[in-house]
Order: C-alpha cells, then structure tokens, then sequence
C-alpha cells in the first residue's frame, strides 16, 4: 500500500565547487580589506585614547590654585620620566584593545578588532619653558577667555597703553629739571666767578646784589626735590606704622638664573592685544600684591611686584615697584601741567625771579620747565602716598583734583600729606598692572613661573620645575594583530603573518593635534 520514500541525493559539478571556491574567498578577501580600515580607524582612536589618558594626570595642585593645564613630566622625581609615559601609554592602549571579558567562546571572539601594542615611545615634548616661557603665556591665556570678552578687554588694552606715553613724558620731565638746575648753577659758577675777579668784591657780596635784583629770596623748587630725592622712598611713601613683608627667595634658583631643560617641539608665536590683555588679567587674578590681602601661603607676599622687579626679597621689589611708579605718575602729572595754563603762569613767574637772581633771564622758559617737573615730582609723592594707603588716583588730573601748591613745596614732602582721592580712579593695583605692561614677555613669564615653582615648594613639592612641566607630547604608537578572515582562504594563502598599524600622533593641552 505505501512506497518507502527514496534518498534524496544532490550532486555539483567541479566547476561549481571552484566557482563557489572563488567566490568565497573574494568575499572573505572583502572583510579583511573592510576588517583592516576598520582596525586602522580603530587604532587611531585608541592613540587618542591613550595620549588623552596621560594629559589626564595634570597637576592638580596648579590647576586648583593657577587655572591652568600643565603634565609633570618628572612624577615626583628629579629628572624628566619619558619611561613612565612610554608605560602609560602602552598599558592604557593594551587595556582598551584587548578588554577583559567573560570567558564564554562566543563572546571572545565577537570582537573582530582586538590588538596587541607592538611599541610606544615619545620623540617630541614641548615644555612650559620653551620659547621664553610663551607655551606658558598662552595656556595661561586660554584659561582666561572665558571671563573676559573682547568688549572688556578693548577698553583695558587702551587703558594700559597710556602707561608707555607716560613714561615717555617722566624721561622728560626729568630731563628737563637736570637742564634747568645745569644752567642756574652755571650761571652761578659764572657769577661767583666775576665777583671774585672784581676788585673789592667777596662772593656774600654777589649774592647780596642777586637777592636785591631779584627782590625777596625766592625758593628754587628743585633744590626741594633734589634734598629729598636720596632719602629712603619707602619711608617718604608709606603711611606712618605701615609694616612691609621681610619674605625673601635666592635668586640663582629661579628660572631667569639657572639652565633649563628644553623641549625639542616646534613651536609657532600668535596673539594680538587681545591675548596681551588676557595674561596680564591672569596675572592680575592668581598672584598677590601690596594691599589686596594678608601673608599669602606663598613663598613672597608681593608676588606682582615681583614679576615686576624681580628682586630677591618683598622689601626690595615694593621698592623698586615704588620708584617706577613715582616716575608713571610723574609722566601723567607733567603732561596735565602742560595743558594747565594757570599753573604754567605760576612756574613761569617763579622761573623769571631764579633766572634774574643769576643773571640769566632769557633762560626763564626753560627754567619754568624744570619747576613743572619738580611740582610734577611732587604731586607725584603725593599720589603715590594715597595708592600705597588705599586711595585711588585718576590717571588724567584736573584742576580740582591737583592736590600741591607751588609754594611751600618742601613742607609736603616732609609731612604726611597725600594726594586727593577720586572716586573713579585707580588703586595702587591698577597702576601696578600699568607698569606690569611695560615689562618684557620674558620677564613677566618666567616671574610668573618662578612662583609657581615656589608655591609649589612651600607646599611640601621641592623637586617640582616649571621647566619639566610638558603641554604637548608627540609619540609613535604602534599596534599589530593576526589576520582573520583572510587566513579561512583556501587557494593562496596571504604573505602577511601580522598587520601592523604605526602612526606619530601629537596631543596638546591647546588643542588636539
């Protein structure tokens, strides 16, 4: 009744099988080229994975206090430890490629891209210090961007720039006093000199004539500011009781003294005023100065006048920093004498009584130059006095704000009397930054470095240098792996044993390279 099913059977012809043959190993041919750009893809992730996995470890204690990203390329030591970021690089890099898993057989082998590091060593660093500190100088830079738009900035660039015509102007006004103190004293060399060579004639006798030619004695305001002008500044500035910090470093340690280590990185300056600005805002935000707060925690207390002066101790850098503020205020107050019709009137009548007492009267404008200096000098005295006590000064004087009078000139500097306030005016910190800005790059950027080092050693980190600290590090990174697909190909077996992937990849703290 019922027939047993037969067998079923099939057959292929041979040239069937190498038809299959072929086409099977073109289309595993196909996933080893797809496999190998993506494992070359895939490399050049894991590059970046592993040089960001090393910039990670910046110094935490700079970036709390400065704000800033730099790698200490000695981890503690005393020398640079390329050996330690070859490991990290290395041991980041095996970790992604060949991730622990579970060990069941089909997860193991569903990730087609595992690879092994075949080497990975640095070849180029750029360092903190390299090219005058500028490296620095724009990592301190981009830290501040942030918080000071352009609109900001163009106001304060145009401020500060005031500073270079005011010292301008105070090489001037001294000139213009040593000139005129020259020719009165000359004149009174020429006089004394006829009078010894008039029969009968003593030199008390000369002068008698002189103060009758000239009427009452007149005051030479610049004999005043010449009796003062060697005295000890800080005592003619600060307020009575003011006590000044006795902090002091030793100078052949800091980084404008000693050799550095250098980076072998190419490097390319930019910026414009822009940046300018936006580094002396940094400066102005993460160091100290006189006034603004307590003892710091740091290795000085006047850490901007420092990078200013760049003396060893915080009793000499104030001072220095008073002097060439002195001369910043003697500049501005010269040329508002300039424009001030009155006050030159005064000067000039003072310079016409000095020039006839010595017998030079056609020399009374120039005369009345040198007294504008010496009352710019002293109203300058007088200024700096406030800014030290916590006042605040306008750059540009008027006639309300001028605070010295012509006549009895010798009596304020010796007293304690100070210049008048104004309300929109600058502090002490704000001229400060005006002189700042004269500064060199150089200067101001290995200053600023040398505090961070000192810093740094106050707060137990000796071994730690500015010129170790790394912002940009290229490095060969190599990986290998075994082909896969490819070697299930049965006609012609691939002559490589291993792909390997190389490439020199470059990583910044800027921007990725």
């Amino acid at each position: 009744m019922y027939k047993k099913k037969a067998d079923l059977q099939g057959s292929i012809t041979v040239f069937a099988s190498l038809s299959l043959l072929l086409v099977s190993s073109f289309l595993l041919v196909l996933l080893e080229a797809a496999r190998v750009k993506g494992l070359d893809a895939y490399s050049r992730m894991q590059r970046t994975n592993a040089m960001e996995s090393v910039f990670s470890g910046y110094d935490r204690d700079l970036f709390e206090q400065y704000g800033i990203f730099l790698l200490d390329g000695t981890y503690g030591e005393q020398d640079l430890q390329f050996s330690q970021i070859n490991g990290r690089l290395q041991a980041v890099s095996q970790k992604n490629l060949r991730p622990a898993i579970p060990a069941q057989t089909w997860r193991s082998i569903q990730n087609f891209y595992q690879m092994d590091v075949a080497d990975a060593s640095v070849t180029g660093y750029l360092l903190a210090t390299d090219y005058n500190g500028d490296p620095f100088r724009k990592m301190a830079v981009e830290s501040m961007k942030a918080q000071y738009p352009a609109v900001f900035a163009e106001k304060l660039y145009e401020n500060l720039q005031s500073a270079d015509q005011a010292m301008t102007k105070a090489q001037q006004s001294r000139s213009a006093m040593d000139q005129a103190q020259e020719n009165i004293e000359a004149a009174k060399e020429a006089q004394a000199a006829a009078a010894k060579s008039a029969a009968g004639e003593s030199t008390g006798g000369t002068q008698q004539a002189s103060t009758a030619a000239a009427g009452t004695p007149v005051e030479n305001p610049m004999d005043v500011v010449k009796a003062f002008k060697d005295a000890d500044i800080l005592t003619l500035v600060l307020p009575a009781g003011s006590s000044i910090s006795e902090k002091t470093i030793r100078g052949k340690e800091t980084l404008e003294h000693r050799s550095l280590l250098q980076g072998n990185e190419s490097w390319q300056k930019d910026g414009g005023w822009y940046e300018e600005v936006l580094y002396h805002q940094f400066l102005q935000t993460c160091f100290s100065c006189y006034g603004n707060n307590g003892p710091g925690d740091g290795a000085l207390d006047y850490e901007l006048e420092y990078i200013q002066a760049g003396k060893q101790s915080d009793r000499e850098n104030l001072k220095s920093v008073v002097r060439q503020l002195l001369l910043l205020r003697e500049g501005a107050n010269f040329m508002y004498l300039q424009t001030d019709v009155a006050k030159q009137e005064e000067a000039y009548g003072v310079a016409t009584a000095l020039a006839a007492a010595v017998g030079i009267a056609p020399a009374a404008g120039l005369i009345a130059q040198g007294i504008l200096a010496a009352w710019a000098y002293v109203e300058s005295i007088l200024d700096v006095r406030t800014l030290l006590a916590g006042g605040k000064i306008a750059w540009v004087k008027t006639a309300e704000s001028w605070s010295s009078s012509l006549s009895g000139l010798g009596g304020l500097l010796a007293g304690s009397s100070r210049a008048k306030e104004q309300a929109d005016g600058e502090d002490y910190q704000g001229y400060l930054q005006k002189l700042l800005w004269l500064k060199s790059e150089r200067a101001l950027n290995y200053r600023a470095m040398d505090l961070m080092e000192l810093y740094a050693g106050v707060n137990g980190r000796e071994n730690m240098r500015m010129d170790a600290m790394i912002l940009t590090l290229r490095a060969d990174i190599s990986y290998e792996t075994e082909p896969l697909f490819s070697e299930m190909v049965t006609i012609r077996k691939l002559k490589a044993d291993r792909w390997e992937f190389s490439e020199s990849v470059s990583y910044s703290y800027f921007s990725r390279q």
